[in-house]
């Protein structure tokens, strides 16, 4: 029923509260573009000033060059500058040769070092250690000095110089075995001529009995004071047993020089002593002089080996 009581013929704009012009004003001008919206834009409405343009710089004032005076001569044009060539920064050839040298030092060869003559290899010194020997040197039996089956003595030393002296020294030691063997033989002689001299001239009792000193006592001691301790020297390369040798047998040259000298009543058969008793029995003197001459041969191989 509300709506029979309204008024047809009324203002419909009359009874609307946004018609109001300040209201309606805000409104029309919400419902343009946001492309006509200017942030910037003067408060009291209309477009922005549009901004002046920038005045064009003034152009520069031609100046005419000076003329030159009348008393000066022109100046010449400068020449243009020369190009400067840089050194080459390439290191210098050094391994470059002389024109007349047509072999490069690379390829030349050095003269061949002269070969030395190597000594031949013996059959004794490549053999081979047999099983008996190899068991021999392992247990290291005395078999020396030699003795026979029955005989009380028994050997005392394992002697066997190819098997235990080292194989640049063999021959030294062999040489020292065999001076060992000449100078006892030499004692012996020595006592006989000394027995003879007694025997044929009925003197030199004292002499002869030097001589049984020196065949009896040396006898063991030449073997175990020089002989043998160079033997070991030699073996297990000890240098205080080589000391020990060397003054020893230094000794024993020392002895050997008294002997050839042949002083009297010293147990010997020397120069002196066969010179006094020449005249008494040619043979004696003969054997005499033996006994001289192996002591001089002793004497002069043992300063080759001191």
């Amino acid at each position: 029923m509300s709506g029979f009581d309204s008024n047809p013929f009324a203002d419909p704009e009359a009874a609307n509260p946004f018609a109001d012009p300040s209201i309606t004003q805000h409104t029309a001008a919400a419902q343009k573009g946001l492309e006509d919206y200017n942030p910037f834009a003067d408060d009291r409405g209309g477009p922005a000033p549009a901004a002046a343009p920038a005045p064009a710089p003034a152009p520069e004032p031609i100046v005419p060059k000076p003329a030159p005076p009348k008393n000066e001569p022109a100046l010449l044009p400068t020449p243009a500058p020369q190009p400067v060539v840089q050194p080459s920064m390439e290191p210098p050839n050094y391994g470059e040769e002389f024109p007349g040298d047509k072999v490069p030092i690379v390829q030349r060869e050095e003269p061949a070092a002269p070969v030395l003559p190597v000594a031949p290899v013996t059959a004794q010194e490549a053999r081979v250690l047999t099983a008996d020997e190899k068991l021999a040197l392992e247990r290291r039996t005395a078999n020396f000095p030699p003795c026979p089956a029955g005989c009380p003595i028994k050997p005392c030393f394992f002697h066997n110089i190819s098997l235990e002296i080292p194989q640049d020294t063999k021959k030294f030691v062999r040489v020292l075995f065999f001076y060992w063997q000449f100078y006892l033989l030499t004692l012996f002689v020595n006592f006989i001529g000394c027995l003879a001299i007694f025997a044929q001239t009925g003197d030199y009792g004292e002499n002869f009995g030097f001589s049984i000193l020196w065949l009896v006592a040396n006898t063991p001691t030449s073997f175990l004071c020089w002989y043998w301790c160079g033997y070991n020297a030699f073996r297990i390369d000890s240098s205080m047993r080589f000391m020990f040798f060397f003054f020893i047998f230094f000794c024993q040259l020392l002895f050997n020089i008294m002997m050839a000298i042949g002083i009297p009543e010293s147990g010997t058969t020397g120069l002196i002593l066969a010179l006094k008793i020449k005249s008494s029995s040619t043979g004696v003197f003969i054997l005499a002089m033996v006994g001289w001459a192996m002591w001089m041969i002793l004497c002069v191989v043992g300063g080759f080996v001191v």
